[in-house]
């Protein structure tokens, strides 16, 4: 079992597949998405859902919910069908997928690996065809690092593009789409970055703007395109990665873009303000639960959480110091070039360990792998994109797992992203996973009413 979705009212889901039908039979279509089947990560709110944030008691304490979240209610607004609640690792707070609660979420591609997190259900069930689209939310690479491993493609847009009203809504949280391809990641962007009353007033408060939301670029032309490329950090990741990801920037340089060589400089630092950010900021969210549940977690989470208590608020704002210092860094180098690529993770998807069910894993050397390449996105807010540009080769339990390439820019730039991943993608032959439901040919032999 991909064990992808945790929560599922199939009355309801039934329900709004009807009312779909009428519209279309009436001509009377909502949107894009009138009639086309989504997921949502268990962290965002459904009416009359409970939301678990992966774990057995949050939910029941807060009981269903009695409104969508923003984005849901921008969902319904054109039409999805909304298939109930996607897995995720624990809390959110883990890179592998795993949660004791509700059992580990399968990668499609081998159900004896790892989907990647904390998005695991949302990756899955759109790698395995049971969606098309799936709402992620990516506070440490949550979108990136499952729709690298299941072999899709994971939008983290730049911060607050996208509103978010959710119970660990940190500094570093970004929700977004993960889809099966970079178009259908465009339009799920389109729409959950749409227009939003609460989010302009706010940023009018605060005295940012949010600008409007385009797809300008978002065509296959990459002439004239300045690729950043650091090439120590690009480097460090699993030579058939490195290989893998290469040929797609050389497909790149073919098609008119030129690479530039940059530096990111202090990545360790960077690498420890985003863990001291975030870690504090999702530990103050579920301060309440840890202390009376604590027991309730996983090893890994109060591992966790038990670190996010340790640091002190000059600890917190020396790791702002370096967050500020971080996002000069990237206006310098987004001065000489339009985009940064890099492989989207450090490994393929991890094997799952033997005893998994019972104990749960905490493996650093692991989680600092998949994590390698997406702290600057989160810790400074830049828009970021996972596209799949191959498939390992390795003759071991490996063979055939996904491998990806992620694309970041400048803030609000998701239309050069967007058009980057575009011309990648044109590149691959994707092939199915191990596990793969066409949904629309097993609909075709449903009776009709």
């Amino acid at each position: 079992s991909l064990n992808a979705i945790v929560q599922l009212k199939e009355d309801d889901l039934l329900q709004q597949a009807k009312e779909s039908s009428e519209r279309y039979k009436n001509n009377k279509t909502l949107g894009p998405l009138d009639g086309v089947p989504v997921t949502v990560k268990d962290e965002v709110g459904i009416k009359g859902y409970q939301t678990t944030f992966g774990t057995k008691f949050v939910g029941n304490l807060r009981g269903d919910a009695k409104e969508d979240g923003t984005l849901v209610v921008k969902l319904r607004q054109v039409g999805a069908l909304l298939v109930g609640k996607a897995n995720l690792h624990e809390c959110g707070i883990g890179t592998t997928g795993y949660n004791w609660h509700f059992g580990p979420s399968r990668n499609p591609h081998n159900l004896n690996h790892y989907t990647g997190g904390s998005s695991s259900g949302s990756a899955a069930a759109v790698a395995a065809g049971l969606v098309p689209l799936a709402l992620g939310f990516d506070g440490g690479g949550s979108i990136r690092i499952p729709a690298a491993l299941c072999g899709v493609v994971g939008l983290k847009p730049t911060f607050k593009r996208c509103d978010m009203d959710i119970l660990v809504g940190h500094s570093c949280g970004h929700p977004g789409p993960i889809a099966c391809s970079v178009k259908d990641a465009a339009i799920g962007y389109a729409i959950l970055a749409g227009p939003n009353e609460k989010a302009c007033e706010r940023s009018k408060h605060v005295g940012i703007p949010i600008p409007p939301v385009h797809l300008k670029s978002f065509s296959d032309n990459v002439a004239g395109l300045k690729i950043g490329f650091f090439e120590a950090f690009f480097s460090d990741a699993h030579p058939e990665i490195v290989d893998m990801c290469l040929k797609a920037v050389k497909r790149l340089e073919s098609l008119g873009a030129e690479v530039v060589m940059i530096a990111l400089p202090h990545m360790e630092e960077v690498k420890m303000a985003h863990a001291v950010t975030v870690s504090s900021e999702m530990t103050a969210g579920y301060s309440k639960y840890f202390k009376k549940f604590i027991h309730s977690f996983t090893p890994e989470s109060r591992v966790s959480f038990t670190l996010g208590q340790s640091f002190d608020s000059s600890t917190f704002l020396a790791a702002q110091k370096v967050r500020r210092y971080a996002m000069s860094t990237l206006e310098e180098v987004f001065a000489q070039v339009d985009v940064i690529v890099s492989p989207a993770t450090g490994c393929t998807a991890p094997e799952m360990p033997k005893g998994l069910e019972k104990y749960g894993e905490s493996n650093i050397s692991q989680t600092v792998n998949l994590m390698r390449y997406i702290y600057h996105g989160n810790l400074c807010g830049i828009p970021g994109v996972a596209v799949p540009v191959g498939y390992s080769s390795s003759s071991n339990n490996n063979k055939g797992l996904p491998i990806s390439l992620l694309i970041q820019a400048r803030h609000w730039e998701e239309d050069m992203i967007m058009k980057v991943a575009r011309c990648c993608e044109s590149d691959v032959s994707h092939k199915k996973p191990e596990v793969y439901y066409d949904i629309l040919e097993l609909a075709k032999g449903e009776p009709r009413e």
